[in-house]
């Protein structure tokens, strides 16, 4: 596809009388070919920034289509038990719902949203055409069905501080000290697990930690665990919902995430997401991980620029005893769904394909804010001219979706579950618990919760 520089929206032309000649020599324009006319499209998001890219583009959506859309912007909890009251009284209210990972199974199982396989079949949607892990953090249930329409695909990308790691200084004293020379982490030949915890010792010194992430309650507890569960070859339960916790590699990664905590700034359990950014970007951190939109920004001089050109992208650390040769990261992001109570489906169907797989709009929607599922707007020169601080980023980013990611569990009770391993880490940073004791709670605790969907 040739791709050019997108107009800003309000000098695009909108073709409101464009002329279809047809094989019987009639005529018949699109405004008069709108079988939506009229209707009205309720949207309940998310409030940010990927939210707040597209809403300029409804007005230009109506125009054409004679379709209105209405957002609503709600927090992650506010908007979840909004949706619930609407749900549960059979309202209608809401057409489009942003699914996460987190609800997803709720939502789904409760008959609430509406599988759009059929959907894309009919509109001849090409699914190629987006990136993998965009479809697959909305499929769900045994035949693997798509529930939500590609949005937001994302995971952690690991950062490390290039100007330390190749200082001839740091590189002698790191060999001289474990006897091996400081590795340098590439999607070739990342870290090993040992490799990493010798990293974090040595560049905790002087007000500089070698590692920080967020660990603060439920969602970042559980999400600083859960891919070192992963990693050290573990799960939490197997095929059948049978928990599995009480597996010598959930032991292992008890005990690594435990000597990693060393490593870390006092306070990270209570971190909420994005409290590690500051010390990011003041050179406080050797290592760090966090979603994209990090990854973009760590380099650019005008929001660190005190480490802005130095920091480097990496996949996660592997365990060589585990047997896998990556480690991995958890599928973040989510999609968005058609409502089994919307009065037009089809029309908020129309108004996701117009905008979100669209090449054109769909760049133009990220550049602004927005986020990329479609291959080719990962591919756009104009994304590398917007972002030329970070073109070192996004070939590190597609391989971490395409090979490190893993959807984290989906079940009905997921938040009770996520809740116990985050408890259960914390007691494990906090001392209270031994990693073979956490192990054991956890496996008996979530063995409990999985009764009700095994």
């Amino acid at each position: 596809m040739e791709r050019h520089q997108p107009l800003p929206r309000r000098a695009r032309l909108v073709a409101l009388a464009v002329t279809l000649t047809l094989a019987f020599g009639t005529t018949l324009t699109l405004a008069q070919e709108r079988p939506h006319e009229g209707a009205v499209v309720t949207i309940g998001d998310l409030a940010r920034g990927i939210s707040d890219a597209y809403l300029p583009f409804l007005s230009e959506f109506e125009a054409e289509t004679g379709i209105r859309v209405d957002v609503e912007q709600l927090s992650f909890d506010a908007l979840f038990d909004k949706m619930m009251l609407e749900f549960a009284a059979r309202t209608g209210y809401y057409d489009i719902v942003y699914l996460s990972p987190g609800f997803m199974a709720t939502l789904i199982d409760a008959g609430y949203v509406l599988p759009l396989d059929d959907h894309f079949a009919e509109h001849d949607i090409d699914l190629d055409q987006f990136l993998a892990a965009a479809i697959d953090i909305n499929r769900y249930g045994p035949d693997d069905a798509i529930w939500a329409y590609p949005y937001l695909a994302d995971t952690s990308v690991f950062l490390y501080r290039s100007d330390l790691f190749e200082d001839p200084d740091e590189r002698a004293a790191f060999e001289e000290r474990y006897g091996y020379a400081l590795p340098i982490p590439t999607v070739d030949a990342p870290m090993t697990t040992d490799e990493f915890l010798d990293v974090a010792e040595f560049f905790t010194r002087d007000g500089m930690y070698g590692f920080a992430y967020p660990q603060g309650g439920t969602a970042y507890g559980n999400l600083h665990i859960l891919p070192w569960v992963w990693t050290f070859g573990g799960e939490y339960y197997d095929a059948d919902f049978n928990a599995t916790l009480d597996d010598p590699s959930v032991v292992e990664a008890f005990a690594f995430a435990q000597a990693l905590q060393a490593s870390q700034p006092a306070g990270t359990l209570g971190w909420d997401y994005g409290d590690h950014i500051p010390m990011l970007c003041d050179g406080r951190l050797a290592m760090t991980a966090g979603w994209f939109h990090i990854g973009l920004d760590a380099n650019n001089p005008d929001v660190c620029p005190a480490v802005a050109g130095s920091i480097g992208y990496a996949p996660p650390p592997y365990a060589p005893g585990s047997g896998l040769d990556h480690g991995f990261t958890v599928l973040g992001g989510g999609g968005l769904a058609i409502t089994a109570d919307s009065a037009d489906p089809d029309a908020a169907f129309t108004f996701l394909t117009w905008l979100f797989a669209d090449e054109e709009r769909a760049l133009e929607w990220y550049l602004d804010g927005g986020a990329a599922t479609l291959s080719a707007v990962y591919d756009a020169p104009e994304v590398i001219e917007t972002w030329p601080w970070a073109a070192d980023f996004f070939p590190v980013a597609n391989y971490l979706l395409a090979t490190t990611t893993k959807q984290r569990p989906t079940v009905p009770n997921s938040h009770e579950l996520f809740e116990v391993m985050a408890e259960t880490w914390h007691n494990v940073a906090l001392g209270r618990l031994t990693p073979e004791e956490a192990a054991r709670s956890a496996h008996e605790r979530v063995d409990a919760l999985l009764q009700a969907v095994r």
